[in-house]
């Protein structure tokens, strides 16, 4: 075999037949490259297959593989130059040589199509049905209620005839969590929640100089019994809850223990703030809290920045029918002027043509295929659902949390330590890894590869207490 022979054998060593049915070739190809960088079959710096090479390797037309080089390219698996070829992209690993923010949930970069594409079809489209006049205006409220229309069709999957309650919309979903705790308590009272729960809500629940209890809670979430015995002790009349891929932990309650804990809110007249931004991300969820309490007492939150796009800035809120949504709409006017209109106007857009549930697919299929690579470079005692934003990772007992976070921002990584979500003293030893963050798969596996090797450290001795 002459050299040149031995270097295209090489080159296509990893390859192997495309499957029927599988999913688009050119998409079935880009994971087959993933896959072999994370199985080590291609390194960095490695040459990929000439596009005709490949082409015919695969038996598929020459603009397939294009287009596979070209998504490759957009995830940052391979770096291509011109007259040399295209390579596996080579990720910076000097100690701070890079920052990969894994702290905040956010979710992945459509892996199907740009979402530049989707942003500009979008707005071009809004300017066109509605004038510039109206979309430069401040939000008062009333002028959202076709985009409210939209939220209610969006919403319907999920809230069923609920979804055509009293629904308003919010410059996303900390903004509503505070306008709605400003609602429904009074300076010194005590709101319940999960033990670990949104750093957003005790940020907003300390500002209003609210008591913060946690209530005990098991694999599945809330124990029914605890929020009574929390009720009965501090005559709390509020609860905070994420039922649903619950942010930190990856939980999700399932429908038996929700129809316990909305007998019990009914029962008690507690109300209920039911966060939900992940609902749309899993495909097995099951019905929101709210459906279980018939929206009784019960705030529904639903924002788009989890499940589409963060910089949307767009909530829907599902406010009780026996709730104050004037004084609602007040409260998110005086802490903002309210939302804004383009971005409102941009997200019925796309709910209405259908794009948003295009894009919600592949940010579904990022998240999944992101996720699969985590679970090949983590501990199995780490927590997650396939299609999840996020990570829950316990750590062994040689570290702390915030000396493993610590360290990995020495080392150009950020992730959440526990203390962050925590209502009380000891959180446990854990973070929270947001796979979302990275700005591509071979920078997210670079972020687990350096995660998975610290867990191997013993700091122990080294080890500073948490102050």
């Amino acid at each position: 075999m002459s050299e040149l022979e031995s270097k295209a054998s090489h080159q296509l060593a990893w390859v192997r037949p495309l499957v029927a049915g599988a999913g688009p070739r050119y998409l079935q190809i880009v994971d087959l490259i993933g896959e072999a960088v994370r199985q080590e079959k291609l390194a960095p710096g490695d040459q990929v297959p000439p596009q005709r090479a490949l082409a015919a390797a695969l038996g598929v037309d020459l603009t397939t593989v294009t287009r596979a080089y070209t998504e490759a390219r957009n995830r940052g698996l391979i770096e291509s130059f011109g007259g040399r070829g295209s390579f596996v992209a080579t990720p910076g690993n000097a100690a701070g040589a890079v920052r990969i923010d894994l702290s905040m949930n956010v979710p992945p970069q459509p892996a199907g199509r740009s979402l530049g594409d989707f942003v500009r079809t979008g707005v071009e489209e809004l300017f066109l049905r509605q004038s510039s006049q109206r979309l430069s205006a401040y939000d008062t409220g009333s002028r959202n209620s076709s985009a409210i229309q939209a939220g209610q069709a969006w919403l319907g999957p999920a809230l069923g005839d609920l979804a055509h309650g009293n629904l308003i919309m919010s410059a996303g979903t900390q903004a509503a969590i505070f306008a709605i705790l400003l609602s429904v308590t009074r300076r010194g009272d005590t709101v319940l929640c999960d033990p670990l729960t949104y750093p957003g809500f005790l940020l907003a629940a300390r500002k209003l100089d609210l008591r913060v209890v946690a209530v005990a809670s098991d694999g599945e979430g809330v124990l029914p019994d605890a929020i009574e015995k929390a009720h009965r002790a501090t005559g709390a009349g509020v609860i905070y809850l994420n039922p649903t891929l619950h942010n930190p932990t990856t939980r999700t309650m399932p429908a038996g223990r929700r129809q316990e804990v909305a007998a019990v809110l009914r029962r008690l007249k507690i109300t209920l703030m039911e966060d939900d931004p992940y609902w749309f991300l899993l495909n097995d969820a099951p019905p929101p809290l709210a459906t279980f309490t018939g929206g009784q007492r019960t705030y529904y939150m639903a924002s788009l920045s989890k499940c589409l796009w963060p910089s949307l800035r767009t909530a829907f809120v599902l406010v009780p029918e026996d709730g104050d949504g004037a004084s609602l709409q007040e409260n998110l006017r005086a802490s903002g002027m309210g939302g804004s209109p383009l971005l409102f106007g941009l997200s019925e857009q796309w709910i209405r043509t259908g794009m948003a549930r295009q894009l919600l697919v592949e940010v579904q299929r990022e998240a999944r295929a992101r996720q699969t690579l985590a679970r090949s470079l983590l501990p199995k005692s780490a927590s997650a659902h396939p299609s999840g934003l996020h990570i829950w990772l316990p750590l062994p007992p040689q570290w702390n949390s915030q000396l493993f976070v610590d360290t990995l921002e020495q080392r150009g990584i950020a992730v959440a330590g526990s203390d962050a979500f925590s209502t009380e003293p000891d959180p446990g030893n854990a973070v929270r890894i947001s796979v979302g963050g990275a700005a591509s798969q071979a920078e997210l596996s670079h972020a687990l590869q350096q995660i998975g090797n610290l867990l191997q450290e013993d700091r122990r001795r080294g080890a500073r207490p948490i102050v």
